[in-house]
């Protein structure tokens, strides 16, 4: 059964009059004349869904601060429509028996499509969709031991903080500075050097904090990714444990110098790194979890960018959908014949001030309380309206995106 949208769809990197036919929940065409069938017109600028290769749903483990239902949920909520998740749950995803597990747990409860990394071991799990790598310890305290770990040449994801660094500049952490002061950009230096000489293949390093990092990341090969957390905030934040996150919120100056060169510095992705903990898991600087959550406000964020001029609105999609799409090699982030119908309809015009009172993580908190953003209108997965003016279908339509059969493309 096919279905046509007419609307202001981004083609090609700009705005253009489009019926767009969709069949079986992918595009099967492009055209400027309207095709004999019935067409529903869609308000809006239409932008390809999001895509985030970066999140910490939670699920199984400590579904208390968030699950597959909410965190899908508020990818929806900020354009969205497909996430990879992180393996370091309470159980760690290290082999068949934990995948299988944390698979049949999120059940049918997710909103977006979905894929799942496992933790780099001395087990390959075929339908996991890459591998991770901690070479400094981070929440859940997973540390790879990589002349152990087998890869499978699919992605695998770093988060490249070097232990042995982190342990000579090891001190109390009271607040944002001394967190910052413990986990400095020396060790994220170190071990984007390690994996360098790791011979490790089809590298991408995560969460990348400073111009540094992310231009020796891309003149050594590997694809990059930044974080609105380390774009927007700083050291000097008025978040206290609520910006404690791994790596570390940067002084201003650090902050500033990759925000005010986002688009000269190109990174290849921005990622949510979206890591919710409870506001009582908060409550103490030294003792509190690392991580905020952020996959709602994102693109959000980003667009936001876009209207602030650091950003043209190409390199916006392209880092936020497009450019993650063909990293985890799978048929989404264009408009294009071929594709996932996946949409999420803005009115760039539109800025609203963000409010944890207003976003559905489990957390109940955002460290971008009072800034503004873009939020959407409706949201698009596979041709299917999943958000529309705030309301949710209520019935899940997530797929697994698995690792053994995932399509590779180009474009």
């Amino acid at each position: 059964m096919s279905q046509t949208f007419h609307g202001n769809f981004f083609i090609e990197g700009e705005f253009r009059e489009r019926y767009v036919t969709i069949e079986n929940g992918r595009i099967s065409g492009i055209s400027v004349e309207p095709p004999q069938q019935d067409i529903r017109r869609v308000e809006g600028h239409i932008l390809p869904g999001g895509v985030d290769i970066h999140v910490h749903f939670r699920d199984p483990g400590e579904i208390h601060k968030e699950d597959f239902s909410s965190g899908s949920t508020s990818a929806i909520f900020g354009g969205t429509t497909t996430v990879f998740d992180m393996p370091n749950n309470t159980a760690p995803i290290i082999d068949k028996i934990s995948f299988d597990n944390k698979l049949q747990s999120i059940g049918g409860k997710s909103f977006v499509d979905f894929g799942l990394y496992q933790a780099a071991s001395g087990e390959i799990v075929e339908e996991a969709i890459g591998e991770k790598v901690f070479l400094g310890k981070s929440t859940g305290g997973l540390l790879t031991d990589i002349e152990k770990a087998s890869f499978s040449g699919k992605i695998v994801v770093a988060h490249a903080e070097s232990q042995e660094c982190l342990e000579s500049y090891s001190r109390k952490e009271r607040n944002l500075q001394e967190h910052d002061l413990a986990r400095p950009v020396e060790c994220e230096l170190r071990a984007i050097e390690m994996l360098f000489n790791s011979g490790i293949g089809n590298l991408h390093l995560a969460h990348l904090t400073s111009i540094q990092t992310v231009e020796l990341g891309k003149k050594l090969g590997f694809s990059t990714e930044v974080t609105p957390h380390h774009i927007l905030l700083n050291t000097e934040s008025k978040l206290g444990a609520f910006g404690k996150t791994n790596p570390p919120l940067r002084k201003k100056s650090i902050q500033e110098e990759l925000l005010n060169n986002l688009g000269n510095l190109n990174p290849d992705i921005v990622a949510s790194d979206h890591a919710p903990h409870s506001v009582k898991e908060k409550e103490d600087f030294e003792s509190a979890s690392s991580g905020v959550p952020g996959v709602e406000t994102r693109i959000p964020l980003l667009l936001m960018l876009v209207n602030r001029n650091v950003l043209s609105l190409a390199k916006a999609v392209s880092m936020f959908s497009t450019r993650p799409a063909n990293r985890m090699g799978i048929a989404k982030g264009y408009i294009a014949k071929g594709f996932d119908a996946d949409f999420s309809v803005f009115n760039l015009k539109e800025e609203s001030m963000i409010s944890a009172d207003d976003l559905h993580s489990k957390c109940g908190w955002s460290p971008f309380e009072g800034f503004t953003g873009i939020f959407p209108k409706e949201v698009y997965l596979r041709g299917v309206l999943t958000m529309s003016e705030g309301e949710m279908d209520s019935q899940p339509k997530g797929v697994f995106i698995g690792g053994e059969r995932k399509g590779k493309t180009s474009h």
